[in-house]
């Protein structure tokens, strides 16, 4: 079978597509994978008004332009992308260039770029049925999102001893803040583990990034936004959660993702709107207080997500 190329694409989805790429190679199919972000081809999609739209915006024939060349370059036999200001891109000129394209919708809604290029995509992969209201449904393969297989062999403890507290990759403002007014009285009972950026106490560890698997693996509940990879993750190690989902993703995506994670028994959810440092120290000593009963409900749930890079990478197959 002659060697075939694909590019994989997206704006935050680099851990999505290393997964999907290692399905490849276990397969050990005649393929070359490309990967290409946002670095590669600038042009962030946005909603609402803020300091970088105005420059954000004059990136995107920039990044048009990069993609013509790049795509011209590179000749896949076709585009897998995950949405984002770069897939969206990189998928208008292949379509231009009759090169076909697949999306993958990692939400419980329909992210902007894909949004915008679902019309003219081959098919559509999408991790939740909650999504198929958004897209044609001649087109929908239901998948899952692509994490790695190993979160679901983490194991939960039988008591709380760390907590794990992150704003997602960039931080959040909101929570750090919050979490500060508690940090003392919290630190007295528990180890914490915060994605941040500098580091404290031996008891408090501040991070920039974090790598997830190691990080679920060590602690007993997580307290987090609610993007897709996030949620998903904390569904497939089947961590107690505190979501706090961010209030103006796009189409209210974050809370739809935490109230999937909630009617499964893995979540809670608190509105940013109601957040408090009161109301978060109220929240914690509860889940620790239900902490038995919870692991003992959600021991034997299936993520929706154990075998979405296989079948993901069956339809690539299929395509090609």
């Amino acid at each position: 079978m002659d060697k075939k190329t694909i590019i994989l694409t997206g704006g935050h989805a680099g851990s999505t597509a290393a997964v999907v790429i290692t399905e490849i190679k276990r397969r050990q199919l005649n393929w070359k994978t490309v990967w290409i972000d946002e670095k590669a081809v600038p042009g962030k999609i946005q909603t609402i008004f803020t300091k970088s739209t105005l420059p954000d915006l004059f990136k995107i024939p920039l990044g048009l332009l990069k993609s013509f060349f790049v795509v011209l370059k590179i000749k896949p036999d076709l585009v897998l992308s995950f949405g984002g200001g770069s897939g969206s891109l990189v998928s208008f000129i292949s379509f231009l260039l009759g090169i076909p394209v697949v999306i993958h919708e990692q939400t419980a809604v329909m992210g902007r770029g894909n949004k915008l290029t679902a019309k003219f995509a081959k098919k559509i992969a999408i991790s939740r049925e909650s999504s198929k209201e958004f897209f044609d449904s001649k087109k929908i393969v239901l998948t899952g999102n692509p994490i790695n297989p190993l979160f679901n062999k983490i194991r939960n403890r039988d008591e709380v001893k760390t907590i794990f507290i992150t704003g997602g990759s960039r931080g959040s403002e909101k929570i750090n803040q919050t979490l500060v007014k508690i940090l003392p009285t919290l630190l007295k009972k528990y180890k914490i583990i915060h994605q941040a950026g500098e580091k404290h106490a031996h008891k408090y560890r501040a991070f920039g990034k974090v790598d997830m698997l190691k990080t679920l693996t060590i602690v007993d509940i997580v307290i987090a936004r609610a993007g897709a990879n996030t949620v998903s993750e904390i569904i497939a190690a089947k961590k107690p959660s505190i979501l706090i989902p961010i209030p103006w993703s796009y189409m209210n995506e974050q809370t739809k993702n935490a109230e999937f994670a909630e009617s499964l028994g893995v979540a809670r959810i608190i509105s940013q709107n109601e957040l408090t440092p009161e109301g978060l120290e109220i929240e914690i000593e509860k889940m620790v207080r239900d902490y038995p009963e919870i692991i003992k409900k959600i021991k034997n749930i299936v993520s929706p997500d154990l075998n979405a890079s296989k079948k993901l990478v069956d339809l690539l197959v299929k395509l090609l």
